[in-house]
């Protein structure tokens, strides 16, 4: 699919060029001190400075901007927030810092009335017409918000991720009693100074809205095709537009050059994707993470590019997919499949305990054993047997969990499962991915790579947090387990 999207824009050795500087590489865009000056749109995952796309950044001196208001600092953000980051990525590639944050919610409203719909882990619903979904596991909730509590009327904050159809959110916050105003986001498509009406990024037509003739308008005479975002107010009971400006609604920028994107890929209707609404070319030189990934492209899919800004294209120098919120290294007991990549793969993880593991056409499947007898570095279901080891990168919905990538090994290995904490009785088991695995007195543990005793380890667990065990006798049994 993507060789239709190949355009000649630049020769290979520019391309070499400009496209070895991503990922802390160097180039034109490289700063004086060291690694390159980039631009990273993507979700926080963590603090203790910022984690941003795998990368933490240093934010003793950023400037900060969050919901259009300057002046904050950490305090103000939060895990699963969607922000746009500038500053340096070093030469590790895994640390920088940040010189700006800026951080805006993609919709902020009520749950319009009939449009909840609950499923298995997932619920959808939209807010004033604009499609919303939330996942039980995946999605973050804060202050006051939650997966259950979700009902029509509601007023919340959301922030995440287009995929073509509507908003998987990646945070969800409840809003504040006293705040009347809304916001939405969409393309101008009628405009007389009195009404706006907007098409949304799922298509549909949101208005027309009245405007307040005391607007703030920070947009041109004739704003007709323009993306921007309307605040509205409600507390007459009545939606009323108070602002308007023009919005970027990639969060990029026309001087960025360079540039780190996380996101859902869409299918952009000519054989090729987008991120974010930023569309991208891939090129000779172009990188994938892993290998297969390149014959494996396809809408849906959460992915990080980085590449340099050729006008409004990205020339992708790496692609990369974004690795499942669940790691496991297993032996396999059994195989259910109806064709090369869809069926069950079933992991055995000690003392009669299972996981069962469902594949389709977006897993990545690569092999790096030596049953790889054609040499392409992938393998189907029907190759694989009840003897293999396989190191399986999962999401989860619900009580079902789906491999994002399977990678098969050469020879079994400890069993590995690094995922959220379930459960713990203390001094005794903690509970993953369903299964319990026991402690016994020759158990290792960790707290952020330090050794503790026993007492001090359970002592810092907190259910939802991520632990890794290895379990060298496949007995159900830790012979080490780590929290970060």
């Amino acid at each position: 699919m993507m060789e239709q999207r190949k355009r000649v824009l630049l020769i290979s050795t520019f391309l070499a060029t400009s496209l070895g500087a991503c990922g802390g590489g160097g180039g034109d865009s490289s700063s004086p001190s060291g690694g390159s000056v980039v631009t990273t749109v993507g979700k926080i995952d963590g603090f203790g400075s910022v984690y941003v796309n795998g990368i933490k950044f240093d934010t003793t001196h950023t400037v900060y901007q969050v919901d259009d208001e300057p002046g904050h600092d950490d305090t103000s953000l939060g895990v699963g927030m969607k922000v746009r980051i500038e500053g340096r990525i070093n030469d590790d590639g895994r640390t920088g810092t940040a010189d700006t944050i800026l951080y805006d919610d993609d919709l902020e409203g009520p749950i319009d009335s009939g449009s909840l719909a609950v499923g298995d882990g997932v619920t959808t619903f939209t807010i004033l017409r604009m499609a919303v979904s939330v996942d039980e596991n995946s999605t973050v909730f804060d202050d006051g918000a939650s997966y259950a509590g979700l009902e029509e009327g509601q007023e919340i904050e959301v922030s995440g991720f287009f995929d073509g159809n509507q908003i998987v959110a990646s945070r969800v916050e409840l809003q504040s009693d006293s705040d009347d105003d809304y916001e939405i986001k969409g393309t101008v498509t009628g405009y007389d100074g009195s009404q706006v009406t907007l098409v949304l990024q799922n298509g549909v037509i949101a208005g027309p809205y009245a405007i307040s003739s005391a607007a703030e308008l920070d947009i041109p005479t004739d704003p007709m095709g323009l993306y921007v975002e309307l605040k509205l107010d409600n507390s007459s009971g009545t939606l009323e537009v108070i602002h308007i400006e023009s919005e970027d609604g990639d969060l990029i920028a026309d001087d960025d050059s360079e540039v780190s994107l996380r996101g859902i890929l869409v299918d952009d209707g000519n054989d090729g994707f987008s991120v974010n609404g930023v569309f991208f070319e891939v090129s000779p030189v172009t990188r994938y993470k892993p290998a297969s990934l390149e014959a494996n492209l396809s809408a849906g899919m959460e992915v990080e590019v980085e590449g340099v800004m050729q006008g409004d294209v990205l020339i992708v120098g790496m692609i990369e997919a974004e690795e499942g919120e669940i790691e496991i290294e297993a032996r396999v007991s059994a195989v259910q499949n109806s064709d090369a990549k869809n069926g069950t793969i079933t992991l055995d993880l000690g003392n009669g305990q299972s996981l069962s593991v469902q594949t389709d056409n977006s897993t990545l499947f690569e092999d790096s054993s030596d049953f790889d007898e054609d040499g392409d570095g992938s393998f189907t279901l029907n190759e694989l047997t009840d003897s293999d080891t396989v190191e399986v990168e999962l999401s989860r919905s619900g009580d079902q969990y789906y491999a994002v990538s399977v990678k098969r090994e050469d020879e079994a290995s400890p069993t590995v499962v690094e995922a959220p904490i379930e459960a713990f009785s203390v001094n005794n088991s903690v509970t993953l991915v369903g299964a319990i695995f026991t402690i016994h007195g020759g158990t290792e543990y960790q707290l952020d790579d330090d050794q503790v005793d026993v007492e001090t380890f359970f002592s810092q667990i907190v259910v939802g947090e991520s632990a890794k065990i290895e379990d060298s006798d496949w007995d159900g049994s830790i012979e080490k387990i780590e929290l970060e």
